[in-house]
């Protein structure tokens, strides 16, 4: 809360300078020019406010790309204005104001463009994201389970050695948003959730722990062939 108010406060102080410049230092301008200069500087001053102390997207979306392709809009628009302001100063309200409305609506449609790749980006990382997330609860589910062996004293040696070779093997699955492959991991996470339910009681239990496993096996085994679309 105490963040926004001094950024609001930061604004209007900003503002309350740039309309006392015009003012004073107005020269030969006439009250209309003034008048529409200010208005562009004021968007200019607000785009470089939003950009600087309100941030459109998220963190991540920053880091990806979106605020370079924001900033350059920004920039590209304060520039060229500016530029127009200059050098039209002594050109008719008119052309001025149709040459500002014009920059104006180019803004309006850049930010537009830029909102669209946003929205790119983002639905980008959140595939990228859940592809790893996937292949992350996969190996999470398999190391668990191997923690669980190594701590039953009943697991037979070569069964533990079974388990750990998933565990490693796992280490080198690539992501993938293939719709076959995140059902493969699902199976893969549920079947070493049900290994781990199952050695709880180990004697009473190792045929179906040995069938379970071996599914599990044929089920990596058929994950390694399926890749992104």
């Amino acid at each position: 809360m105490a963040r926004k108010i001094i950024s609001w406060l930061a604004l209007a102080i900003c503002e309350a300078i740039l309309i006392t410049a015009f003012i004073l230092f107005c020269g030969d301008l006439s009250t209309e020019v003034m008048v529409l200069d200010m208005v562009v500087s004021t968007i200019i001053l607000g785009l470089f406010f939003f950009d600087l102390l309100r941030p459109w997207g998220d963190q991540h979306t920053a880091r990806m790309g979106a605020m370079g392709i924001r900033w350059s809009i920004t920039i590209s628009y304060a520039v060229i204005a500016i530029a127009a302001m200059i050098l039209m100063r002594h050109s008719s309200f008119t052309i001025q104001l149709l040459v500002q409305g014009g920059l104006l609506a180019l803004l309006l449609l850049g930010m537009a463009a830029a909102l669209r790749t946003k929205e790119q980006i983002v639905n980008v990382y959140d595939e990228e994201k859940s592809k790893l997330n996937n292949r992350d609860d996969v190996k999470r589910a398999w190391r668990d389970l191997l923690e669980k062996v190594d701590q039953n004293g009943n697991i037979p040696s070569e069964l533990r050695g079974r388990v750990d070779r998933m565990v490693q093997e796992l280490r080198y699955l690539s992501p993938s948003n293939n719709t076959d492959a995140q059902t493969t991991d699902h199976q893969l996470v549920e079947g070493a959730e049900t290994i781990g339910r199952m050695i709880g009681d180990y004697r009473m239990n190792n045929d179906q722990v040995e069938q379970k496993l071996a599914q599990c096996e044929r089920l990596l085994q058929r994950r390694r062939t399926q890749y992104s679309n």
